[in-house]
C-alpha cells in the first residue's frame, strides 16, 4: 500500500449521521497479475449505508467472498498487473439508526472506537501472500460542527475552518494501531492525578469543586492500583474521561456484564474503553464516583486495547483480568467491603451444585474467570501476583496473552506448580468447594479474607 487516507464528516441535522470515506493508492508488488481483491467492511455491530466502492473513480461492485463470508470480493474489470499503482475508494454512511448498539451518537456527541468501523485489506491469497500494511504515515481528516471539542488518535492536529465546521486533519502513524475519534459539545476540566497524571474530564456540564475533588481522589486511588498491578508507565501522555453521548450509557455487551458482577444490576456503572487513552463513562452514577465506574475500561487501555492486535482476541479467563483489576481498584476505593461484594456475587452466578452444562453459560465463565484471579492470588501471594502479572505484561508488549502465559508467569515468579491447578477450576464444573466454603464464612463473619502463600 502506497497510500491511505480516511475522513470522517459528522451531520447533527436532520438525524446524527456520519459519512466515512477510505482512499488507498495500492500497488502490485507480487508476482503474478490479479482480477480481484479481498476487502473487510465494517460489520457487526456498524451496518454502513450507502455504500459506493471504486476503482480508478469508476464503479465497483462487492460481493461476498467465497474463501471468507466475513470479506467482501471486489473483481477488477481488467487484471491488475504487476507493478501497475490504482485507487481503490470505499464510502459509507453511520447512523444510530443503523447501529446494533446506537449508544454511539447523540444529536451533539459521538464516538468511534480503536475497533470494527474502518475497512480492512487483507493480506493476499496464497502461501506467500503479502499487502494489507498500512504506510508509515497516513492523514485521518475530521470534520465536525464548530462547537465541538475533539480527541483521536495521531500527532500533530491541524485545525482549519470549513463553513460552520472545524476540520482537523491528523497524522497516523505505525504506532496508532487503529484510530478512533470522541467529539461533541463538552465541557473539559483538566486534572492532574496520581503521580503528575493529566485527566481531560469532558462532561456535559461544568463540575462543581466538590465533584472535582472526589472524582480527582477516586481517580487517583484507581490508578495508583493499576501501577501497582500492571506495572509503571500506562498512561505518561493524559487520559480522557468523556461522559457517554447517549443518556442510557455505553457500554457493550461484555463489559456490562462484569460491570455487574463488579457493581451489582442495581446501579449503572457502565463503562466503555474506545482507545488506549480514552473512556466513555456512564454519568448516571455521578462523577464522585468517576474511579469505580471507569474500572474496567480504564485497566483495558492499560493492557493494550487499542495497541495490540493480540487484545481483540483474548479469550477466558484472561479476558477477566481488566474487571479484576478494577475489583481491586474498587477495593482501594471502598474498602474491604467492596471485595466481599464481588466475591459473593461472583459465587451466586454459578450454581452449586454444578452440572457439566453450566461450563458452556456465559455468565457462569464470567464469574469463574473473574474469581480465579481471586485464588491465584491468595495461591501465590500478592507480591508474587503482581510480579507474575507485569512479567506477563512485559513478555507480551503488542501481542495477545492467554492462559498458557499466565500459568508460565505465575510459575516463574511462584516456585510453584499452578497449571493442574487452574486447568480443574477452568475444566470441572463449578468451583473448588474449599474456595467457596472459605470465602462465603469470610463473608458471614465480616472477618478479614485470607491469603495462602504457599501450596
Amino acid at each position: 500500500m502506497r497510500e491511505q487516507q480516511i475522513q470522517v464528516r459528522f451531520s447533527p441535522q436532520p438525524q446524527p449521521l456520519l459519512e466515512i470515506t477510505a482512499e488507498y493508492r495500492l500497488e502490485n508488488t507480487g508476482n503474478q497479475p490479479l482480477d480481484s481483491l479481498d476487502v473487510r467492511l465494517p460489520g457487526r455491530r456498524y451496518r454502513p449505508g450507502a455504500f459506493e466502492i471504486s476503482w480508478d473513480r469508476a464503479s465497483l461492485a462487492h460481493n461476498v467472498s467465497p474463501h471468507n463470508p466475513r470479506d467482501s470480493e471486489l473483481r477488477f474489470p481488467q487484471l491488475w498487473k504487476v507493478g501497475e499503482i490504482h485507487t481503490l475508494e470505499l464510502s459509507y454512511e453511520l447512523a444510530s439508526a443503523t447501529l446494533e448498539d446506537a449508544a454511539g451518537f447523540s444529536a451533539d456527541a459521538f464516538y468511534l472506537p480503536s475497533e470494527g468501523w474502518t475497512p480492512q485489506l487483507p493480506q493476499a491469497r496464497g502461501l506467500f501472500g503479502f499487502g494489507g500494511v498500512p504506510p508509515r504515515e497516513w492523514p485521518l481528516t475530521i470534520t465536525v460542527p464548530r462547537e465541538f471539542l475533539l480527541h483521536a488518535s495521531g500527532e500533530s492536529a491541524k485545525r482549519s475552518v470549513k463553513g460552520s465546521s472545524d476540520e482537523y486533519s491528523f497524522r497516523q502513524t505505525a504506532r496508532d494501531f487503529s484510530p478512533f475519534v470522541v467529539a461533541g459539545r463538552y465541557v473539559e476540566t483538566l486534572q492532574t492525578v496520581s503521580r503528575g497524571q493529566k485527566v481531560h474530564l469532558w462532561t456535559r456540564g461544568k463540575l462543581g469543586a466538590a465533584q472535582l475533588a472526589e472524582s480527582g481522589a477516586s481517580l487517583t486511588k484507581v490508578l495508583s492500583a493499576y501501577e501497582a498491578l500492571f506495572g509503571a508507565g500506562g498512561k505518561s501522555s493524559g487520559l480522557w474521561i468523556v461522559e457517554c453521548p447517549s443518556a442510557d450509557g455505553c457500554a457493550t455487551e461484555r463489559e456490562a456484564s462484569y460491570a455487574a458482577l463488579l457493581y451489582g444490576r442495581d446501579r449503572p456503572r457502565s463503562a466503555q474503553v474506545i482507545s488506549h487513552d480514552s473512556v466513555l463513562v456512564d454519568a448516571r452514577a455521578g462523577f464522585s464516583s468517576i474511579g469505580a465506574s471507569a474500572g474496567p475500561a480504564l485497566a483495558a487501555g492499560w493492557l493494550g486495547y487499542g495497541q495490540n492486535p493480540g487484545f481483540y482476541e483474548q479469550q477466558p479467563p484472561v479476558s477477566a483480568l481488566p474487571a479484576f483489576a478494577a475489583a481491586l481498584a474498587g477495593e482501594a476505593v471502598s474498602g474491604q467491603a467492596a471485595r466481599a461484594e464481588v466475591i459473593e456475587r461472583g459465587l451466586l452466578a454459578i450454581p452449586e451444585p454444578a452440572t457439566p452444562s453450566s461450563n458452556a453459560d456465559p455468565a457462569v465463565v464470567r464469574a469463574k474467570s473473574l474469581l480465579l484471579f481471586y485464588a491465584l492470588r491468595d495461591r501465590v501471594g500478592s507480591e508474587a501476583f503482581q510480579k507474575a502479572i507485569q512479567h506477563m505484561l512485559y513478555a507480551r508488549q503488542r501481542r495477545g496473552f492467554n492462559v498458557s502465559d499466565l500459568i508460565a508467569a505465575l510459575e516463574e515468579e511462584s516456585h510453584q506448580s499452578i497449571g493442574p491447578y487452574v486447568r480443574q477450576w477452568i475444566k470441572r464444573p463449578g468451583i473448588p468447594a474449599e474456595f467457596r466454603s472459605r470465602y462465603a464464612q469470610s463473608a458471614r463473619t465480616q472477618q478479614p479474607f485470607p491469603q495462602e502463600t504457599t501450596q
